[in-house]
């Protein structure tokens, strides 16, 4: 019930009386005494004049409801006002409002000046040294060059969040954005830091609405650690030498065994968010899980970017299709989209076809990561129409050959053209002065070992395939040919006592009863045989990442272009199926042509048969599609009868170049002395 106190403030009698009889309500205080037509019928009013009275000839308070803050009671301005605020449970009056938000703006502004002094003092800018290309991984140099060169560094030399930046050109792919920035944080604390003036919601609270010491990855802004006392002063340092690095090289050591992996997680990234886009196209939607990217993996790894593309393209439209013949949801249409994908990568590959490969839309750009990697690093013109094991680091990236290393090269060749042979001590005599690829000068017409190919040597066990391999790495690096030999079969030791037995013909079997181990290494060191860079992977290991270990700790490309790697036993990096053989053939292969190398690997066979020479048949598919070269090594009856004495070996052609070949050249193995030499000698 209503309780309405009035004060009249007007002195003329007639409106005195009209607002009263306007606020005037019947005894039970729920309803009016006359209605608000009769009042200005009785008094004579206008529709104006009765509102220009009600509100201004007097006030009319609300006893029964008061401010909760100062009491004073509530003012009605008209009767459907008094409607509605007896309809409140309590009311603030204006002056009181004013003041409490006066007070809760002033503890905000309190509150986030104490969070402000608090993350000052939790991210201090610091100083540190300067840093330089080799400083860095590939992946850190190219994400660094990507966020301070964006032109709201020049201010201040802050960056700007990663959430802020353009549609139109990210710092990283949407769906990597937070590892990639995450990533550069955990592996890369000494280079980038918080600034403390990044906005104070990028800093996270604690339950008590305390600062924490966690904040936003997308939200913070980073300064770039450095010497420069001025933030402005310290990316230019950095940006000049890495574009110096990137322009001209050479790059720094362990660029050469990053590179790959930043191009296959930028291309998947690419092909995953075209997926995305052309189903969204046709109102399909699917999640992309593990299955999804190791599919478009498998496609990505022999086919560009581009003509994968080509193939989500039509998958895509034959999903729509799908739809709408009916008898199918979305989601199954969706998912079908996959598997189509698939598909269409397999039979390509299969059939050799010569796939279309499709542009860069143009609601589809490259990240600010993706046109630093693609075309500041890897010199790419169009990457879409590159595959990965296609792709090359630019020729600046490798470290130029000393001037006095080449001329010292140039004359090593002091005999045109030498027959290698055995002196009377034993000693491999003008071992590596032999023109060609192996010691042997009939075999050479067999295994050529050129750059870009792969070449197999293949043989039944104990046949002694590891040797005939360590003896061609021996002759090549001898020949001044930087090479590697990979191997799970021998340990360390035994390859260099394997080294050196074979170049001096001592039998270390028995050190006591023909040399010291010691003074043979001194005599090796004296005669200046040089002797190939060795290691030994632990087994099952992918070999592209053997590869990297070969061609980065092995041989670090600062000594120069890596020339010959050897794998022995292929199977011992490959999962124990055709399928891991296959894969392992494809990094051979692509090994080979990408860094303009020979491969030559060894794997095992079985013949039909004792003393049955292997045929192509015998040979594991993988290795007989993917080889260019395959030579058979036999040995009568070493495997299947177990005459480990046989010394007659034959080296036998299955496939030169390509093409079937029937050729043979006999040989005789030393196992004593752990070599094979010429017959007739």
């Amino acid at each position: 019930m209503a309780q309405l106190e009035l004060a009249v403030l007007t002195e003329d009698v007639r409106e005195a009386a009209a607002f009263e009889a306007y606020w005037r309500l019947n005894d039970d205080g729920e309803t009016w005494a006359q209605t608000v037509t009769a009042i200005r019928a009785e008094y004579e009013l206008k529709s104006q004049q009765m509102t220009r009275i009600a509100q201004q000839a007097g006030t009319a308070y609300l006893r029964n409801l008061s401010c909760k803050s100062c009491e004073s009671p509530y003012s009605v301005s008209s009767r459907s006002d008094l409607a509605q605020a007896l309809r409140l449970t309590e009311w603030e009056c204006s002056s009181c409002h004013e003041r409490e938000v006066e007070e809760r703006t002033a503890r905000v502004k309190e509150q986030k000046a104490r969070h402000r002094a608090e993350v000052y003092e939790q991210y201090p800018v610091l100083n540190g040294p300067d840093l330089e290309p080799g400083d860095l991984t590939l992946f850190e140099a190219i994400a660094l060059h990507a966020l301070f060169s964006d032109p709201a560094v020049e201010d201040a030399g802050l960056t700007s969040p990663t959430d802020i930046w353009s549609k139109d050109r990210r710092w990283a792919p949407e769906q990597l954005r937070f590892e990639f920035e995450r990533g550069l944080l955990k592996r890369a604390p000494q280079l980038i830091k918080v600034h403390p003036d990044s906005h104070l919601d990028a800093f996270a609270l604690d339950e008590d609405g305390e600062l924490s010491d966690s904040f936003y990855l997308g939200r913070v802004s980073y300064y770039l650690m450095g010497e420069a006392d001025e933030l402005t002063d310290r990316h230019p340092r950095l940006l000049q030498a890495l574009n110096r690095t990137f322009r001209e090289g050479p790059w720094p050591t362990s660029w050469t065994g990053q590179w790959r992996d930043l191009w296959d997680e930028l291309a998947l990234a690419d092909a995953q968010d075209y997926l995305a886009m052309k189903l969204g196209e046709h109102h399909l939607e699917m999640k992309q899980g593990e299955g999804t990217r190791t599919a478009l993996q498998d496609a990505l790894s022999t086919f560009s970017l581009g003509q994968v593309f080509n193939f989500i393209y039509r998958a895509a439209k034959d999903s729509a299709a799908y739809y709408q013949r009916g008898g199918v949801n979305k989601r199954q249409a969706a998912n079908s989209t996959i598997g189509r994908i698939s598909a269409s990568a397999d039979r390509a590959r299969a059939n050799g076809w010569d796939v279309k490969p499709f542009g860069r839309p143009w609601n589809l750009p490259l990240s600010a990561i993706g046109e630093t990697f693609f075309s500041k690093v890897m010199w790419q013109p169009d990457m879409m129409q590159v595959a990965s094991r296609d792709a090359q680091v630019p020729l600046h990236a490798w470290p130029a050959v000393d001037a006095a290393e080449e001329t010292a090269n140039e004359g090593s060749a002091e005999v045109p053209n030498p027959v290698p042979g055995i002196d009377e001590e034993g000693t491999w005599t003008d071992l590596g002065r032999v023109p060609g690829a192996t010691p042997w000068p009939d075999v050479n017409d067999l295994l050529h070992l050129e750059p870009g190919t792969v070449t197999a040597i293949v043989s039944v066990p104990t046949a002694g395939r590891s040797t005939m391999a360590l003896n061609i790495a021996l002759h090549n690096a001898a020949s001044e040919r930087l090479t590697v030999f990979s191997t799970c079969e021998i340990n360390s030791d035994s390859i260099e006592q394997k080294l050196v037995s074979a170049t001096f013909g001592a039998d270390l079997r028995y050190p006591a009863d023909t040399a010291d181990f010691d003074s043979l290494r001194r005599r090796a060191s004296e005669c200046s045989v040089s002797v190939p860079g060795w290691h030994t992977p632990t087994i099952g290991l992918p070999l592209e990442q053997v590869f990297r270990e070969a061609a980065t700790t092995v041989i670090p490309p600062q000594r120069g272009r890596l020339a010959l790697w050897v794998v022995d036993t292929i199977e011992s990096y490959s999962e124990l199926d055709e399928e891991g053989v296959a894969v392992s053939m494809d990094v051979a292969r692509r090994v080979a042509m990408e860094h303009n190398l020979a491969v030559l690997i060894t794997a095992r066979a079985l013949s039909e048969g004792p003393d049955e020479p292997l045929e192509l048949h015998d040979v594991p598919t993988p290795i007989a599609r993917g080889a260019d070269t395959i030579v058979e090594l036999h040995r009568d009856g070493v495997y299947w009868t177990n005459l480990t004495d046989a010394d007659t070996a034959t080296v036998r052609a299955l496939k030169v170049r390509g093409e079937r070949c029937k050729k043979s050249v006999s040989l005789k193995f030393e196992p004593s002395y752990c070599r094979f030499v010429r017959t007739g000698r």
